[in-house]
């Protein structure tokens, strides 16, 4: 059908129902051209669980001012009757990102082909890899509901159950957003995908959406968003690495059958209680199984700036050293290993504590002069049994170390860093239960403003994900601002570490300055 400026395309979704999508339009955040100004869309409130109504016309256009063109929304199912219908119960893992936005990741690869290659080639072999691949991955094309004979969510797959997929082109830059300097954090969220098809019912949530981008003699971005209540980083990598391998292999499964999901879990035992103290703070928030309503659509950043910052292997090796000098003129023997991972966490721990302290004046309004380091372990070789790597879903836990803020920035801060982060690894084993059984309280009493948390690991090696077009460009975990930092491996550089992150031009100029230049003032 065609509309007075551009297509009309109807989506059939999992449930058989006709959906009609705005004509250029991406619900949530992404302006097309040719909008049709008569149309609205109407999306989910994140904070009150709502209905509100953007004009197509007016507000999304002065929201965002970069747009893309869709070519194509398509579904995407496993193979018709290979997965009957099935449900995965939430664990205790589970259930506290029940309340937190989506994931968004970007993975770019160079592709120097016209768009008629990309359109009759790539982009089915694309749509088939990921049909093959969501037959042995089947929650992710599912849904995640709060049956009413149910003490908790699940995740329901069932048969015909499908994964939005949108096949965009557009005219930006490739090299500019595939880069490290600092960049508009507005450009990347016309690339990554939106819940739009979760508005035809409340109680049934997405878990996954996916976006192909075309850059023209250039390359293809894959946008993905998923759901945390789903999955963790462990189990999204073994995803999108088993996808990308039957893809380079044109449909042969045979190396992703090798290596299966795990799906008990029975086997996770919640000796602690932990569960009900989760569904207990669900429902201080108003989430019960008669108001379930937890669509988080992740905000747009207005007026961020994104960057990426390398740290080689031969600046890791030097700050090891002077690290390991300074804890020597103390004459005690330290009692942690110096990894690569206590090392950068320090570093842009002190490093964001300054850049903060540099651009802001909180030392007149804070009354707390403690820090804060969250960072995430993985749990499954903890557990008693303990679980597969190939486990599917959450199974991490929250490590947090915490320190006296005038002693972080002082002149051996790094060391004192280091140490309470290796502190806070060694007591993890403790710590980590006894937090999980304080809930939600324990998060909700830090400072608000005094936290770094740091996200995805370059031990998830997302630089190997191959599709058949080599390795990828540049991959990004798309974080918001309030503090979050990604860790990753660095393409070029073995041994190196990429670190990602969004905050005000400001803040991210101090930032940068103190990366760049601290290591190479340091004296051995």
């Amino acid at each position: 059908m065609e509309g007075p400026q551009g297509k009309i395309i109807y989506n059939r979704s999992s449930r058989g129902s006709k959906s009609k999508s705005l004509p250029a339009l991406h619900l949530a955040g992404i302006v097309f051209k040719n909008i049709y100004p008569k149309y609205r869309a109407t999306f989910i409130n994140n904070r009150h669980g709502i209905n509100n109504t953007l004009y197509a016309g007016t507000q999304l256009i002065m929201a965002l001012t970069y747009k893309v063109e869709v070519l194509e929304i398509c579904q995407i199912s496993p193979p018709l009757g290979s997965i009957s219908t099935a449900s995965l119960p939430l664990t205790f893992f589970d259930i506290p990102w029940l309340v937190l936005p989506p994931v968004q990741t970007l993975f770019y690869y160079e592709l120097n082909h016209p768009k008629t290659y990309f359109m009759n080639t790539i982009l089915p072999n694309i749509k088939h890899s990921l049909s093959l691949t969501l037959q042995h991955f089947y929650p992710l094309a599912g849904q995640l509901t709060w049956p009413q004979d149910s003490v908790k969510p699940q995740l329901l797959y069932m048969d015909g159950d499908s994964v939005p997929l949108t096949v965009a082109e557009c005219d930006y830059d490739f090299d500019h957003l595939s880069g490290n300097l600092s960049r508009n954090a507005d450009e990347f969220y016309p690339l990554v995908p939106t819940f739009e098809h979760a508005m035809s019912d409340d109680k049934l949530v997405p878990i996954l959406a996916l976006q192909v981008t075309f850059f023209a003699n250039k390359g293809i971005c894959i946008g993905i968003t998923f759901n945390h209540t789903s999955m963790d980083g462990q189990a999204f990598h073994h995803f999108i690495k088993s996808w990308a391998s039957i893809c380079k292999s044109e449909g042969i499964t045979s190396l992703v059958t090798e290596s299966l999901p795990f799906y008990d879990r029975t086997v996770v035992k919640d000796r602690k209680g932990i569960e009900i103290i989760n569904l207990n703070d669900l429902e201080a928030m108003n989430i019960t199984k008669d108001t379930y309503n937890i669509l988080r659509i992740p905000m747009v950043p207005i007026d961020k700036v994104r960057g990426t910052f390398v740290m080689s292997y031969l600046d890791i090796k030097k700050l090891k050293q002077w690290v390991m000098t300074r804890l020597d003129d103390r004459h005690v023997a330290p009692s942690f290993r110096i990894s690569t991972f206590i090392l950068i966490s320090s570093y842009v721990w002190i490093c964001s504590i300054k850049a903060r302290q540099d651009t802001q004046d909180d030392k007149s309004s804070c009354q707390d002069w403690r820090e804060y380091f969250l960072f995430s372990i993985d749990c499954r070789p903890r557990l008693d049994p303990p679980l597969p790597m190939t486990y599917f879903g959450n199974c991490v836990g929250g490590c947090i170390a915490n320190g006296d803020r005038n002693e972080l920035i002082g002149e051996n801060g790094m060391v004192v860093a280091a140490e309470l982060i290796a502190n806070a690894i060694k007591n993890v084993d403790t710590e980590l239960w006894s937090r999980m059984e304080k809930g939600s309280s324990y998060y909700k009493s830090l400072p608000p403003g005094r936290f770094v948390s740091v996200g995805w690991s370059p031990k998830f090696g997302t630089y190997e994900t191959d599709f058949g077009w080599g390795r990828p460009k540049k991959t990004e975990m798309n974080v918001s601002d309030g503090g979050a930092i990604a860790l990753n491996s660095c393409r070029d550089e073995e041994g190196a570490i990429e670190v990602s992150l969004v905050r005000d031009a400001v803040e991210m100029d101090a930032f940068a300055s103190l990366f760049e230049n601290t290591v190479s003032a340091l004296h051995l």
